[in-house]
């Protein structure tokens, strides 16, 4: 580590006695700009958090998007110095937060779902922790699982059709105007498995999906999700939607988990097979071919967590496109893995947290050239709480040295 986590005896001793709202626990002294530790507490013992997403804002503060121990968005931001600024748990009906937060001309964004009519919302975040501007409504895209960006500033949401069972992707317009939407078969009824996963009373599953970028446009998209008899990695024409090849996964004992595409048409993958994890930082795929992912030569992780998530991020830094997994071992520390995108050669490995049990929620780039690191960890070993880990340039540079 490049820092150490010191914790404050005092700070613990009012957690545990007094759980005052939203404090602000630090194991670490800090001066403004440099690296830190943060946790953040409120006053409920019985509140849990699951931390999906981190972004940095304008004015490098950063903004924090989880669900509750229920299934309700909640959003947190910090100030520059991770010191909590303001937190919000939106009400019903906005339920099941899609893990990505997503930035445009200076507005956040997240994607959700109606608890009742089990449709799709988009929000607009407000900069003053007010509840979130409805900007988009779609009743007939249900149980949204997944959801992207596109090249052209709109938007790629990936759902479930309960009474067809299929999975479906809608492509939304920048002008939030749906342009076309695909079904894809599931030969088998799912929605139980997809239920647990949104309410997260079973195992959380990798969906997911993106795009690889062609001239100006995509060149096609890809989604992670049902199709056929297991998960698998889909790939589709960007003009309709209609398949053009997949990755098939292996029931429920294989399949991709993760997935980042590179800037010379490569992928970076990570692969759960028989409950062991593997990293795969260059991978060569045949978008129009019917592969498997059993078939993918890949690197064994045994400390990984067999149910940790795993996070796929790239960063240009100094020139040279950096891929960053970002997972949680076994004896939950988190762990950042370096990888240089151009030859998939591992260039460093970074594990956080050593007094508390931490596990990975996401990653992202900061202003100045750092990173800040989302996790969940434990208080107490009982109550889980969002905790934000920073990294300085000069930390992020001696990973990758």
């Amino acid at each position: 580590m490049k820092f150490d986590e010191i914790y404050s005896s005092f700070c613990l001793s009012v957690l545990i006695l007094t759980l005052t709202s939203a404090c602000d626990i630090s194991e670490n002294v800090i001066e403004p700009g440099v690296s830190f530790t943060k946790i953040y507490n409120n006053t409920s013992f019985t509140a849990s958090y699951d931390p999906l997403d981190v972004a940095t804002l304008s004015d490098s503060s950063y903004l924090v998007l989880a669900a509750t121990d229920a299934w309700n968005a909640y959003l947190l931001k910090a100030n520059i110095d991770g010191e909590f600024a303001w937190d919000l748990k939106l009400p019903e009906p906005y339920v099941n937060p899609l893990p990505q937060l997503f930035i445009q001309n200076d507005n956040v964004y997240f994607v959700c779902m109606d608890e009742l009519q089990l449709g799709t919302y988009i929000l607009q975040i407000a900069p003053s922790g007010d509840t979130p501007e409805v900007v988009y409504q779609n009743s007939d895209i249900t149980y949204p699982l997944a959801a992207q960006m596109t090249a052209e500033g709109g938007w790629l949401i990936q759902g479930y059709n309960r009474e067809a069972r299929k999975t479906t992707l809608t492509k939304i317009t920048n002008a939030f105007s749906e342009e076309w939407q695909q079904e894809y078969d599931i030969l088998e009824d799912v929605e139980e498995r997809i239920i647990k996963h949104l309410t997260r009373t079973g195992s959380r599953l990798p969906f997911f999906n993106g795009y690889v970028q062609g001239n100006g446009n995509a060149a096609y998209y890809y989604f992670n999700g049902f199709n056929n008899y297991t998960i698998s990695l889909t790939f589709v024409n960007p003009t309709d939607g209609e398949p053009m090849g997949v990755m098939n996964g292996f029931r429920d004992l294989g399949f991709i988990n993760a997935a980042k595409s590179l800037p010379n048409g490569n992928f970076a993958l990570s692969k759960n097979s028989y409950g062991d994890n593997y990293l795969i930082p260059k991978s060569e795929i045949n978008e129009r071919a019917i592969t498997s992912s059993s078939d993918l030569e890949a690197n064994h992780f045994p400390e990984i967590d067999a149910r940790a998530a795993v996070v796929i991020k790239t960063i240009k830094i100094q020139g040279q496109e950096i891929v960053f997994y970002a997972t949680h071992s076994k004896s939950k520390r988190i762990m950042i893995y370096a990888y240089d995108a151009a030859d998939g050669s591992l260039l460093g490995v970074e594990y956080l947290g050593q007094t508390s049990p931490y596990e990975i929620g996401n990653i992202s780039a900061t202003s100045d050239g750092g990173m800040i690191i989302l996790g969940k960890t434990y208080v107490a070993g009982r109550f889980p709480r969002i905790c934000l880990f920073k990294l300085t340039k000069e930390e992020v540079l001696s990973i990758i040295s």
